[in-house]
């Protein structure tokens, strides 16, 4: 793929390479070839699950150095020029502003202990003493851990308040490990994130586009992410009422994300709307519990819900134009793309970057961009509590401070 080019400072490259040390340092080395003669001071890097991680990150390295470096592994990447979830899809960003500052950090243990995990992570923060960060990226693993528990966690532990959105780590849609890049390493059951700071401002919006179906339902028996009943029914019961397969051993990712739960929010938001959207990534099919990294918890009220095609489209758009909004007559440095992979070709197919992303990118015109599909997506719905979502899209657009 031709890089797309990037104003002086930033830089975007991918790769289609089989062999990954090759493609991580492929798209490295175009992302590199954007500064203008800068040096690289910061990198993320998001590659298809096809790759191997490590191998991926060594040939990045290679070109790059010893920079700070995030991201993850992912369903789907999201450029300038196009969409692909091509197993072997990679892409480098690298940013040379030397009025920013970058630190990247791990935390690994979460599906263990999830609390523990982004707890430790606000320690390191915390302890880093950095005192001009504004917006954290983080990328938990996307099949092990609570996400909304860590990110609670995290944030008691935060110095001070920072933006926080990302997304958390996907693969091939089959429910195999997901991969948490940090620096040189490649982990699985990790938090990964990065702290921006100094002479920018973020602005971070997010979206679903999912309409509530059915009754109100009550989740009566839950504990640690995992739901077991439904109004005193076992949750897959429930579940499969909505589905054609009935048979355990037949359920596959593209089932979970044709329908998902609506959790009533405790205040509506007047943009987001009445209720936050959860999708089960898990099935025991032994007892029938569904395991949702949103923490579903007993008591909480309930209903089942279908994405909208349409509505998807049209409330992106209108994300787009909320931000653009808040900077009348100016353009992002970079706008990041956080988008569920259900939102993806599972729901508009080989056209998914015409229909649902270009739409979008068109509100910002011609800036970089990067993005991801991810198995979850990580963003504030009010600028305050930090919340974890499925189904949705999260924009982060740098602005000059």
């Amino acid at each position: 793929m031709t890089p797309h080019l990037q104003p002086r400072g930033i830089g975007i490259g991918s790769s289609h390479l089989r062999n990954s040390q090759a493609a991580g340092e492929e798209a490295a080395r175009q992302a590199i070839a954007q500064l203008g003669g800068s040096p690289p001071r910061f990198s993320l890097v998001f590659a298809g699950a096809g790759h191997d991680p490590q191998a991926l990150l060594r040939g990045a390295r290679a070109s790059l150095g010893e920079v700070p470096l995030s991201g993850c592994s992912a369903s789907g990447i999201i450029l300038a020029e196009g969409w692909d979830d091509s197993p072997q899809a990679a892409t480098v960003l690298v940013m040379a502003e030397p009025r920013m500052s970058f630190t990247t950090y791990r935390s690994e243990g979460f599906g263990r202990d999830s609390a523990a995990c982004g707890r430790a992570l606000g320690r390191r923060i915390r302890d880093a003493g950095q005192k001009d960060g504004k917006l954290l990226l983080v990328f938990p693993d996307g099949l092990t851990g609570n996400v909304s528990l860590a990110l609670r966690s995290l944030e008691e532990e935060l110095p001070y308040p920072v933006a926080i959105a990302g997304g958390t780590a996907g693969e091939l849609l089959r429910m195999g490990p997901t991969w948490q890049f940090h620096d040189g390493a490649a982990l699985t059951d990790s938090i990964t994130a990065a702290l921006l700071g100094g002479d920018f401002l973020p602005e971070i919006s997010v979206t679903h586009a999912c309409d509530p179906i059915g009754i109100e339902q009550t989740i009566t028996r839950a504990r640690d992410g995992w739901v077991h009943e439904i109004d005193g029914a076992p949750a897959w019961d429930v579940y499969r009422q909505y589905l054609e397969v009935q048979d355990v051993e037949e359920i596959t990712m593209s089932h979970f994300c044709y329908i998902c739960l609506a959790e009533l929010l405790p205040e509506p938001d007047p943009f987001y709307g009445s209720y936050i959207i959860r999708c089960p990534l898990r099935l025991d099919r032994g007892s029938g519990a569904l395991f949702f990294p949103g923490e579903m918890r007993t008591g909480t009220r309930v209903r089942m819900a279908l994405r909208n095609p349409e509505t998807t489209v049209a409330r992106a758009r209108r994300s787009a134009e909320l931000i653009r909004s808040r900077h009348p007559g100016a353009s992002p440095r970079i706008v990041l793309q956080f988008d569920c992979c259900c939102r993806a070709r599972l729901l508009f197919g080989a056209r998914t970057h015409e229909t649902s992303i270009a739409p979008v990118q068109r509100v910002f015109g011609e800036v970089p961009w990067l993005g991801f599909n991810t198995y979850g997506e990580i963003a504030a719905i009010d600028r305050r509590r930090t919340l974890f979502h499925n189904y949705s899209m999260v924009l982060c657009a740098l602005y000059d401070g």
